[in-house]
């Protein structure tokens, strides 16, 4: 066995494996390539997974995420051709020597040229405001036995954001403001709220008024989140405002737009992590009540999945980091 396959660094396809570096192919989302493009440049390690790697620009702060071809693939990823079960990344795990830039990122002794682009999902078109309405109706009575991992204290701010979100921005934003941040992993709870509110404003509203909203509260968000929250849910946040999420979220606000396929798209966003995926679609429930009625009750629905054929998760549990809490991250 080579050395570089014996440390579970994949060659590049047809490509014999070196002794040292080694490079493989990879595909960059779009929204990273002012990044990617410019100079090699110096980048801090912010988390190494078996199915992500996440690295910081040292100057500007821009995350870039590379990840395995079956990971969760967030908007700003550089995508690999190999499986978790192939990841080049635990035999990097004590690597502090990043780079990006150059049509390259580097960690250790991977480095991944980009080859190719892909640009992040969008939804399709919504429905009428009636057909939107019974995708949030279903959305509800679905998430109505979800487990999410926002504490319990919270509970009350994604109805706060969906009550106000049209009404009161000031309200809305002082809500949004108490999530950020709020609970443990790379992507806390408070903020996979935010991002799925933020989606659902700007995708399941086609006047102006949605990305309109979404664009404030998005702006006020990310000028606080910078030391409120971690590095990688901070740049989650910013693509959130932009309309950019994971496939699994975005495939979830289109299924609502069209009032079609809800459950199993529903399904699908629960294999994203332990809790990101439902407190996702809490997000999106909050969002889509705004826009559909402008009100919500005092507290959105939080309960454990019940064993039911509804809920049986076919899918395998994506790859997606709990990793260490923000204010660990900030120590």
């Amino acid at each position: 066995m080579n050395r570089a396959a014996s440390v579970g660094v994949p060659a590049a396809p047809g490509v014999v494996p070196t002794v040292g570096a080694v490079s493989v192919p990879g595909s960059a989302s779009t929204v990273l390539r002012a990044v990617l493009a410019g100079p090699e440049r110096a980048a801090r390690v912010l988390g190494v997974f078996a199915a992500a790697v996440y690295l910081a620009d040292a100057d500007s702060g821009e995350v870039v995420t590379v990840c395995t071809h079956d990971a969760v693939r967030l908007p700003n990823a550089v995508v690999l051709a190999a499986r978790t079960e192939r990841s080049p990344f635990p035999a990097l795990a004590g690597s502090t020597d990043a780079r990006i830039g150059g049509g390259a990122v580097r960690l250790g002794p991977l480095r991944v040229d980009v080859v190719r682009w892909w640009t992040p999902p969008r939804p399709p078109a919504p429905g009428d405001v009636r057909t939107r309405a019974h995708g949030a109706t279903t959305l509800r009575a679905a998430l109505d036995t979800a487990a999410t991992g926002l504490p319990a204290g919270a509970r009350a701010d994604p109805a706060e954001l969906s009550r106000y979100a049209y009404t009161d921005p000031e309200r809305a934003a002082g809500a949004a403001l108490r999530l950020i941040g709020l609970g443990p992993g790379l992507t806390p709870s408070g903020d996979d709220v935010l991002c799925g509110f933020l989606l659902a404003l700007r995708h399941l509203d086609p006047r102006a008024a949605g990305a309109r909203h979404a664009h404030t509260l998005g702006a006020r968000v990310a000028a606080h989140a910078p030391g409120r929250t971690t590095d990688l849910s901070a740049a989650l946040l910013g693509h959130a405002a932009r309309g950019d999420g994971c496939t699994q979220l975005i495939d979830l606000i289109g299924a609502m737009g069209r009032d079609t396929g809800v459950l199993p798209c529903l399904r699908r966003l629960l294999t994203v992590g332990h809790t990101s995926g439902a407190d996702l679609a809490l997000g999106v429930l909050a969002g889509a009540e705004a826009m559909c009625t402008g009100a919500a009750p005092a507290e959105l629905p939080y309960r454990k999945l019940p064993q039911s054929p509804v809920f049986e998760l076919p899918y395998p549990k994506l790859p997606y980091p709990e990793g260490r809490s923000a204010r660990e991250q900030r120590a």
